[in-house]
């Protein structure tokens, strides 16, 4: 009895052998199967009830099949002839579409230059867009900040990926995202200045966190969309979490402050709690700051001289905050603080 060939691709998962086999042995091939019957043009989705747009009508349209199949030989480094392989189109055909025909190289290579070019005109260089986590504004910040300076490249993507299901990205979604993108930009800058490590920057605190507050809350005035609503004030409660009652620390670090001194910081708190929304006594928490810093200055004026410190620096640093520490007392006089600047012009 004659011993049976052994085939290559029996053993090592080789194709070359058995369709050679096929082709010479049995007088297989692609054209030799069949089932290659001819269909419309509009056709349902068999697996319709796992994917979204489920039991929605598909048109075939070549023009757009080359330009995905162009990505696709891009993204696989295919050689430009695989659109015209018989094996490749007989698939198609069988499988997937009835009106599948072949795609000559030069078309292919043609079309994929001209989507190179025309992504090319948006200026853009190649970027990696960072990502969001939950936990961390100025990650959000930068992966919107990246994102809408490529808003036009990303949504021709996305909304023809998604041209099954029509969800697609509009104007409005862009609005929403420039909204957001500028409320966090303040964040950004505030954790950008707090990260100094050259100059002093702890006094800084209050005022940058009070700048904070009232994007948040301008924004929400001039924003009174629902979805802009909603996530403003769910920013503000994450916000309040923190930022309900400042640590001693930073308001002696601003009463220190030659801008800002007692007055001017018991002026701003009530500013704060007021843009916040949130009942705070203000004046016990002062005092109780100005008690610390005088247990202090008794424990260090001990034995270290003290010094004289001029109070000649502007408020013009302060820029929208000027006005509030210039706030007068009821008894119409200017609080220490504005006094020794009010030689200062320009404040915003």
């Amino acid at each position: 009895m004659k011993k049976p060939k052994s085939y290559k691709w029996q053993k090592n998962d080789g194709t070359g052998t058995m369709s050679r086999h096929l082709r010479s042995e049995h007088g297989l091939g692609p054209e030799g199967e069949e089932g290659s019957s001819g269909g419309g043009q509009a056709q349902l989705h068999g697996y319709a009830s796992d994917m979204p747009g489920a039991c929605m009508p598909f048109v075939y349209n070549r023009d757009r099949m080359i330009s995905k199949l162009g990505r696709f030989i891009i993204a696989d480094e295919l050689p430009y002839s695989f659109g015209e392989s018989v094996n490749y189109e007989y698939f198609n055909r069988v499988a997937l579409q009835p009106q599948y025909r072949k795609v000559p190289r030069n078309t292919l290579k043609r079309r994929t230059q001209q989507s190179y070019y025309a992504y090319r005109e948006y200026g853009l260089r190649k970027k990696v867009i960072a990502l969001d986590t939950p936990t961390r504004w100025n990650s959000t910040y930068k992966l919107l900040h990246d994102a809408i300076a490529y808003r036009d490249i990303l949504t021709d993507m996305y909304n023809e990926s998604r041209a099954t299901d029509g969800q697609f990205i509009t104007n409005d979604h862009w609005s929403l995202a420039k909204i957001v993108h500028d409320v966090l930009e303040t964040f950004d800058n505030a954790t950008h200045i707090f990260s100094y490590v050259y100059e002093p920057n702890i006094h800084t605190v209050i005022l940058e966190c009070i700048k904070i507050i009232c994007t948040i809350k301008q924004t929400s005035l001039a924003n009174p969309g629902v979805a802009v609503k909603r996530l403003l004030d769910n920013m503000k409660v994450k916000w309040c979490a923190y930022f309900t009652e400042f640590p001693p620390i930073y308001a002696i670090a601003a009463i220190l402050d030659p801008g800002v001194k007692l007055e001017g910081l018991t002026n701003l708190l009530t500013f704060y709690y007021q843009q916040l929304d949130v009942q705070f006594d203000v004046p016990y928490y002062v005092n109780n700051c100005k008690r610390i810093l005088e247990r202090l200055c008794e424990e260090y004026g001990a034995v270290i001289q003290p010094q004289p410190v001029g109070s000649s620096m502007g408020a013009s640093r302060f820029g929208i905050l000027g006005p509030v520490l210039k706030k007068s007392r009821p008894d119409g006089s200017r609080s220490s603080s504005s006094s020794s600047s009010s030689s200062s012009s320009n404040i915003g």
